[in-house]
């Protein structure tokens, strides 16, 4: 629905307020010219469509990305783009059926996705804060579930804390990253992974290597940097001129990789996955890279 004043000026268009429900063409996102945001937002109660306690939206910080808020708080984040989707949904890639697009310019950031077949479907965000894809079946007049959101408790963002990754198939799944060890041991064995971990060893700037993760979501990127036209080696070189740089990886996994993806503080929200094409190199001493002639396959030295 449009509505225009009578110059034919476009005062209103509901493809601006997606409501609860991400249809084909919909941007997700926001307008840096005019500040306009596109965001869905959960109902209140499913005969309710005041706005509840959930919604997607963008955060531009840093390469900018999608949270998920639960009121005032981060609870979900799908992870940045990497060319092909988001890092954390390695499996929802496009397919026949529908396209994916990721836009960054001057003008505006935003994901939309289209139909490449005549199928009907719809995106749609629930009271539990959980995203679904739908479809229309035509035999049975009804959605179907296409493809559904599983969270579990490693989907909460940071759950972890700094420097450490977890994973769903360990008992406890919380583990700090090779080179790093819990903050607070105490706490950390009491299933409290909040603070996270630190390192094992202090950084020597220029002397200092990297310690490659695959398989991963990759980090928060609130405090991060980005350049499209930039390769990995320029990428790994710029972070290791800069002592604050404390990760780079691709910022697009397609055709062998390109752009660069730098991070600086603390790398937080990384979880394992079953697969991930994007390798994430974080900013490790020298000495924590050990002499095993085994893990030269996984590291990469300076």
């Amino acid at each position: 629905m449009e509505m225009t004043d009578p110059e034919i000026n476009m005062v209103w268009q509901s493809f601006d307020y997606p409501g609860n429900t991400l249809l084909p063409g919909m941007k997700l996102g926001r307008n840096l010219v005019t500040g306009m945001e596109w965001y869905i937002s959960a109902w209140k109660s499913t005969d309710d469509p005041a706005p509840g306690e959930y919604m997607e939206r963008l955060d531009s910080h840093g390469y900018p990305q999608f949270f998920m808020w639960k009121n005032s708080s981060i609870v979900y984040s799908v992870g940045p783009w990497n060319g092909i989707g988001f890092s954390s949904s390695p499996k929802n890639k496009p397919t026949i059926y529908y396209s994916f697009e990721f836009v960054i310019n001057q003008q505006e950031i935003y994901f939309k996705y289209e139909l490449n077949e005549p199928l009907p479907t719809r995106i749609v965000i629930n009271q539990a804060g959980l995203v679904d894809q739908l479809t229309w079946i035509e035999r049975s007049r009804s959605w179907l579930l296409y493809v559904g959101t599983q969270a579990d408790s490693c989907d909460r963002f940071a759950l972890c804390g700094p420097y450490a990754k977890c994973n769903i198939n360990n008992s406890p799944p919380c583990d700090c990253l090779q080179g790093f060890e819990p903050r607070y041991p105490n706490q950390w064995y009491e299933a409290d992974w909040s603070s996270g971990c630190v390192r094992k060893t202090s950084l020597t700037c220029n002397q200092d290597g990297f310690l490659k993760l695959t398989g991963i979501k990759m980090p928060d990127t609130r405090h991060s940097w980005y350049n499209q036209g930039m390769n990995l080696e320029e990428c790994k070189k710029m972070c290791l001129a800069d002592c604050n740089c404390t990760a780079y990886s691709n910022l697009d996994v397609r055709n062998g990789g390109s752009g660069c993806l730098l991070w600086f503080g603390q790398l937080i929200d990384i979880r394992k996955l079953s697969h991930n094409e994007q390798d994430l190199f974080v900013r490790v001493a020298a000495s924590e890279l050990g002499n095993d002639p085994t893990l030269y396959h996984f590291l990469i030295l300076f």
